[in-house]
């Protein structure tokens, strides 16, 4: 009876001890697809300069309806789009960050992470905006969704 007492509580050692190698595994492969991720939306911001402004300072978009010049009318609208497709960009990795910190396989810099998500919508309309306007893809607006969780006070009015 003791060696099975022995060979029980051997085995659950050594499970407990894989466990813990699998979840450090985990975290450094999810950690590594997040940050890649994030290098791809910095990548961006590097090859479109123009495009800072409006995700760093707050700094409105060129209304394209109110531009009488043809040229300047096509640019205003083409920067619109190349913004709001990167806001999307932005807004589905927010949801894999979201989602990673929800299902406890990404804890260490949870706080530096939602920080970085609710500095984002602060510092930029157009991100507020696309969130507001497919809200229903991100979670709703309930507590937990990005908009509930991290958007709704610093998108206010937008």
């Amino acid at each position: 009876m003791l060696l099975i007492g022995a060979g029980v509580a051997a085995t659950l050692i050594a499970a407990a001890y894989q466990y813990a190698g699998i979840r450090s595994t985990l975290e450094s492969s999810t950690a590594s697809s997040l940050y890649a991720q994030q290098q791809e939306i910095d990548r961006i911001f590097v090859d479109n300069v123009d495009l800072q402004p409006y995700f760093w300072h707050r700094q409105e978009l060129p209304d394209a309806s109110a531009v009488a010049d043809p040229a300047a009318k096509r640019a205003a609208q083409q920067l619109a789009g190349r913004a709001e497709a990167t806001a999307h960009r932005i807004l589905d990795h927010f949801a894999h960050l979201k989602y990673q910190m929800g299902t406890q396989a990404f804890t260490s810099e949870r706080a530096d992470w939602e920080s970085y998500i609710r500095r984002s919508f602060a510092d930029s309309l157009i991100l507020c905006r696309a969130l507001r306007d497919d809200r229903e893809a991100f979670g709703g607006t309930g507590p937990d969704s990005l908009w509930g969780r991290y958007a709704e006070e610093a998108c206010r009015g937008t």
